[in-house]
């Protein structure tokens, strides 16, 4: 059910200590996202409208796609925006909500904030905020290994 109340967003951020080249590399180049995103490496060719696909190989050596999206915002190096299509299961319809990446330049290094959502706006919508915001928080030392 969907609610009415404030918007529901997963958030995180962190600063490396890296420059903002390197942290976009980190989050678009495939070999690089499969080690800290379950294993899965993000394809696409970055495009206005183009798909960007978190795929995994299989042990059998065929790929499966988790997460298909469409690239909204591409500015190297500063901005990604992907609108996630969260297909349809027996529990949910298919629906989708915004990925947001932005760099930016501190005296760390490299500020990356990301937010996705709003799940306000989607069925079960506390459940699933619940449930991304896990993940992110689950992959970020991850994030931040591959970063540094």
């Amino acid at each position: 059910m969907k609610s009415n109340t404030s918007s529901l967003w997963a958030k995180v951020s962190i600063t490396v200590p890296i420059t903002k080249e390197k942290v976009w590399d980190v989050l678009t180049l495939p070999e690089i996202t499969q080690r800290y995103m379950y294993n899965c490496q993000l394809h696409s060719s970055w495009e206005l409208g183009s798909k960007a696909i978190w795929s995994a190989q299989l042990e059998d050596g065929s790929w499966h796609d988790h997460v298909v999206a469409n690239v909204v915002v591409h500015n190297p190096y500063e901005q990604i925006t992907l609108e996630i299509i969260h297909q349809a299961t027996e529990e949910y319809p298919s629906e989708v909500s915004r990925l947001y990446y932005n760099l930016e330049t501190v005296p760390e290094g490299t500020l990356l904030s990301i937010k996705q959502g709003d799940f306000n706006t989607i069925t079960s919508g506390e459940k699933r905020h619940l449930s991304c915001q896990q993940g992110w928080d689950f992959i970020l030392p991850k994030l931040i290994e591959t970063c540094t």
